[in-house]
């Protein structure tokens, strides 16, 4: 109990310790929060875009397939064989079988004047059965249609029809465009992380050296009468902390003044705030530590 009253007391001596640091240095604190929280701001606005990016290259997967034909002389099993064969593919999504009756069922309610040109002109049903396959990303057509192209499925095939024409090549230019988009994004998230890590770092390590060359002389006196390092550092590490918490706090208060927050993204903002603030807290505490470090190492003299 008594360690834990000791604990409690040096934590609340650091934390008054670090609140005056802060208050004596307001211009320097108040630009290394806004340095940091900049930098953490747009690496959120670049990830926002990303998720962006990532949810419509998927609904454009959903709404962007390939239909396969099959030929007359394919029967219902060996269609069947064919589609389970596909789904052992991870890109592709669902493969749905349309028998011939289904596609003229299909024919009466979406073009019930072509339905009844069959029936007039004694045609019976001329559809073909087929295969609607989805796959997950549009840039995965291609590899569908090479798997397809083996000489063990073209004895069942007709024709494959994809997204080549009409509308069609429209909705692929526009899927290519936000594949590039994605790739750009990511690429840029990498480095912003690493200028983040690097910039981070050295601002508030600036900072705290700042504060430290301000109060050497402190540091000098509580070093001669006998302070642990441990006493000596903390002020600086919460300091550090503070800086962290206000800078990653600062971030999320500029983004959703913006409208990406409002996006229905299926971005979890909670839990992308949890993770920067825990990596914000532990890139101020190893900026403190090698500020400190030095100074504990040494004496001070006017």
């Amino acid at each position: 109990m008594q360690n834990q009253t000791s604990f409690i007391s040096l934590f609340e001596k650091s934390f008054k310790l670090s609140l005056n640091n802060i208050w004596r240095n307001k211009v320097l604190s108040l630009a290394t929060i806004f340095v940091t929280g900049t930098i953490l701001f747009i690496f959120n606005i670049i990830l926002a875009i990303n998720f962006i990016t990532q949810n419509a290259i998927t609904d454009l997967g959903k709404k962007v397939d390939i239909t396969v034909y099959l030929k007359e002389t394919t029967t219902e099993e060996q269609a069947q064989i064919i589609r389970k064969d596909l789904l052992i593919n991870k890109e592709i999504t669902s493969v749905k079988y349309t028998s011939k009756a289904e596609a003229l069922e299909q024919i009466k309610i979406t073009h019930p004047d072509l339905s009844l040109s069959f029936e007039k002109y004694n045609l019976g049903n001329p559809l073909p059965a087929s295969l609607n396959i989805t796959t997950t990303n549009p840039k995965h057509h291609k590899a569908v249609a090479d798997f397809l192209a083996k000489d063990k499925y073209q004895i069942y095939l007709s024709d494959i029809i994809s997204n080549n024409s009409g509308n069609n090549s429209i909705i692929t230019s526009v899927s290519k465009n936000l594949i590039k988009l994605s790739d750009f994004t990511n690429q840029v998230i990498f480095w912003l992380i690493i200028t983040f890590v690097i910039g981070g770092t050295l601002v508030i390590l600036n900072a705290l050296q700042m504060t430290i060359f301000t109060r050497k002389h402190e540091i000098s006196v509580m070093k001669l009468v006998g302070a642990s390092h441990w006493f000596i550092r903390s002020p600086f590490i919460i300091e550090g902390i503070i800086y962290g918490v206000l800078a990653v706090t600062l971030s999320f208060i500029m983004l959703f003044q913006t409208a990406f927050w409002s996006y229905d993204s299926g971005i979890n903002f909670f839990m992308i705030f949890l993770i920067e603030l825990a990596g914000t807290i532990l890139l101020s505490v190893v900026s403190s530590s090698i500020a400190i470090h030095e100074y504990l190492k040494k004496d001070f003299h006017d």
